[in-house]
């Protein structure tokens, strides 16, 4: 029986709104579920087979596979296992379009993953099945069944994927009694190359989440958990960062329920005349966002490890508008280690280690960063208002200091440089100009990088002031400092900045 959750009126009323579909009943347009005799579940018998004459031709490849799985599960996709299905399911919504959504659900005996996106074909098939045969190539998705499903190895022994195409299991047990008869020696068994097809009617007939989530899903991955497993799943689902939807436009609801603490973290993106709002239900956050595709260059395009064709990179800079004082950090796709100094999220296809945790040196990731801080130039001027015209000013990133990470520091020498033929610090009336255009405030005000910007506030509303004039609102500490580093660069020595005078 399932366990209820006991909300108030506004809550479960948020809850539905983000799971609306939960609610309604199987669209006429959405097919059946196929049947085991189905396209997908004859080419998953026929490629099956295919797997095991390869095998028979040449054992090697059996402890080839199963080191590869083993590799992946206990190495930088270990404890990964949520972000690489969220992964997954935002792919299988990217060519749709409409704004999808994506559920998560942990039980204490099954992880549930749920979405109405592009089911599996044929192509995803294989990419389940062997590593590095992802289909993704000339498109925008971020990790369709790459390297990174084989991470659920890390937290069970029998996969199945339930598709309105075709529906299949993988079983650790079964599959290594179906090798052993064709390589009686092997001593290591593979598990994800040898799908079996399941009847998803047998299945959803005794599991009540997986027919609640099948009223309205087109594809489901369950996971029956090993011991121990679930733990580390709710962590996950505790430490998730809700920013994943700045990110994938073609989705809107994202939830991850964990029953076992009745508690369901739901997520939703709505777009408000270019500002986006992004709701936990525990607060809403404002943000600008920006995105531009950069050409790689032949060397760039060499030394990238992705599998795209088209030679673009998309790059994104997510602003947060309530915290442009906090540094930032680059992502890919999701949170890396490695910190931008820049507000917000830099996110891109980067060039990074097994993990996706730490930016790699070399051409393509220069080039990105490159073309970040151009893109990042022209949208800046987007985040002043009216009422705080030097808001932009804080989203600029310190001063260097020991330590700070060779791609912030590239970023941030980038960034000024694109920035000293921009109108970028606001006059008296708040109007945007290059900062040589702009005077600065006396000497007198601004002793060790504080300020007395009493004298400035009481004269913002005297017509005489000088138009020239920085804006009373840019002067605060950290932007006189960005102010002092844009002015470095727009008036070499020996002019340096204009200032005023206390008489001016």
């Amino acid at each position: 029986m399932r366990r209820e959750y006991d909300f108030s009126e506004a809550e479960r009323g948020r809850f539905f709104r983000a799971n609306a579909r939960l609610n309604l009943p199987v669209s006429e347009e959405k097919p059946d579920w196929a049947l085991p005799d189905g396209r997908l579940g004859c080419f998953i018998v026929e490629e099956a087979e295919r797997t095991l004459d390869a095998y028979r031709e040449q054992p090697s490849l059996v402890t080839e596979a199963a080191n590869q799985e083993h590799d992946t599960t206990h190495g930088g996709y270990a404890h990964r296992q949520l972000f690489e299905l969220v992964r997954n399911s935002a792919d299988a919504l990217a060519s749709f379009s409409h704004h999808g959504s994506i559920l998560l659900r942990l039980t204490d005996s099954h992880l549930y993953c749920a979405d109405d996106g592009r089911p599996i074909d044929e192509d995803g098939m294989r990419a389940l099945m062997f590593s590095h045969m992802s289909p993704k190539r000339d498109t925008g998705e971020i990790g369709r069944f790459g390297l990174g499903f084989k991470s659920v190895l890390g937290v069970t022994d029998a996969p199945e994927l339930f598709c309105r195409s075709g529906s299949f299991r993988f079983d650790r047990k079964c599959a290594a009694t179906r090798i052993r008869k064709v390589c009686p020696d092997a001593e290591r068994f593979p598990v994800l190359r040898l799908p079996e097809p399941i009847d998803p009617r047998e299945s959803m007939e005794h599991d009540e989440d997986l027919r609640e989530l099948a009223s309205w899903a087109n594809s489901i991955v369950r996971l029956p958990l090993k011991p121990g497993a679930r733990d580390d799943l709710a962590r996950q689902i505790l430490d998730f960062p809700p920013e994943f939807l700045l990110f994938v436009e073609h989705v809107r609801y994202l939830t991850l329920q964990d029953e076992g603490s009745e508690r369901s973290r739901d997520f939703l993106l709505e777009n408000r005349g270019g500002e986006l709002r992004l709701d936990t239900g525990e607060q809403i956050t404002r943000w600008i966002r920006c995105k531009r595709f950069h050409r790689l260059s032949p060397e760039a395009e060499a030394d990238r490890k992705g599998l795209d064709d088209s030679g673009e990179a998309p790059i994104w800079w997510a602003a947060p508008l309530d915290r442009l004082n906090e540094p930032g950090r680059f992502w890919a796709s999701f949170p890396t280690n490695t910190t931008s100094l820049v507000a917000g999220i830099v996110n891109a296809p980067w060039k990074t280690n097994e993990d996706r945790r730490s930016l790699l040196p070399g051409p393509c990731n220069d080039e990105l960063i490159d073309a970040a801080a151009e893109m990042i130039a022209d949208t800046l001027p987007k985040l002043a208002s009216s009422d705080d015209p030097a808001r932009h000013l804080d989203a600029l990133p310190r001063r260097r200091e020991q330590g700070d990470p060779e791609h912030a520091n590239r970023l941030r020498e980038r960034l000024f440089f694109h920035l000293h033929d921009r109108e970028i610090i606001p006059d008296r009336d708040g109007n945007l100009r290059l900062a040589r255009d702009i005077s600065y405030p006396p000497k007198e005000s601004t002793q060790d990088g504080k300020r007395d910007t009493t004298p400035f506030e009481r004269r913002a509303g005297y017509p005489g002031r000088p138009r020239e004039w920085v804006h009373h609102t840019a002067l605060t500490r950290k932007r006189i400092a960005a102010m002092e580093r844009l002015f470095q660069v727009s008036a070499p020595p020996p002019a340096g900045r204009p200032r005023t005078t206390i008489a001016g």
